[in-house]
């Protein structure tokens, strides 16, 4: 009788080990997904200013590249070897 009272108990311990450690990950998880809510207003302005500076270069590049084509298409270029733009 004792020994089947020791396993059970041995379980019981397991059984409650095992909740305290889901409940402690789903604490953890719960807290990662609040504190992405919280910054996610962070980030859309980031993505925002990051595909404002990547417009802006784009625009300077097509700016270079009309620029560089009306000097050559003017005559006022000189060929110097080097690569176009683009």
């Amino acid at each position: 009788m004792w020994p089947n009272y020791y396993e059970l108990e041995a379980r019981r311990l397991a059984a409650q080990r095992t909740r305290d450690v889901e409940l402690a990950e789903l604490a953890r998880e719960a807290a990662l997904y609040r504190e992405t809510q919280q910054t996610s207003g962070r980030h859309v302005l980031r993505r925002g200013a990051a595909r404002l500076a990547l417009a802006a270069g784009r625009a300077s590049a097509r700016l270079a590249r009309a620029l560089d084509e009306c000097a050559v298409g003017d005559g006022a270029g000189i060929h110097s070897g080097a690569t176009r733009l683009g």
